[in-house]
């Protein structure tokens, strides 16, 4: 009779220890998963944090930086700045007591190519050889990047006449 009971009981304690191996195995997944999952939400914690560290630290270098930033701004040439340049450029040529005609301003976009567009401005002065001298050195030293295309002087009855094509670079 014991060996009876005997073989209901180890069958019954082998069922259970199977069930409880079954669970044990269920819940080492289970917790590999949660763990997995953690770790990744704890990355993009970590790298959020960081994003979030960089943007402040770029807000407080661009708030500090503000004025060299506008300062920045105002040395590259766009197409709305054009014409402000190009009026200020005739009223340099006045105060140095010069005729200043713009003949032309032409401008050439190569949309193949990465560098920037390039305006041509034809520009002649009739007047004294120190204002035509100041005025030469004033347009080299413009706030953009200036190249001479062309340039023509010569004495004439009334003065020196300057005949200068600079190209600019255009950044829009």
């Amino acid at each position: 009779m014991i060996f009876k009971n005997s073989k209901l009981l180890l069958t019954v304690f082998s069922l259970i220890t199977i069930i409880l191996l079954f669970a044990l195995i269920i819940g080492v997944y289970s917790i590999r998963a949660k763990n997995q999952k953690i770790s990744e939400l704890i990355n993009l914690a970590t790298q959020a944090s960081e994003v979030e560290v960089m943007a402040r630290s770029i807000r407080a270098v661009q708030n500090s930086a503000k004025e060299d930033l506008e300062a920045f701004d105002d040395f590259v040439l766009s197409d709305d700045k054009l014409v402000a340049l190009i009026e200020s450029i005739e009223a340099v040529g006045q105060t140095l007591d010069l005729e200043t005609k713009i003949v032309s301003v032409s401008k050439i976009e190569d949309k193949k190519v990465i560098v920037p567009d390039m305006i041509y401005i034809a520009m002649e002065t009739q007047g004294p050889w120190a204002g035509t001298f100041s005025f030469l050195h004033a347009i080299e030293n413009l706030p953009h990047r200036v190249k001479l295309d062309k340039l023509s002087l010569s004495k004439e009855e009334d003065g020196w006449h300057l005949a200068v094509t600079l190209v600019l670079y255009s950044f829009d």
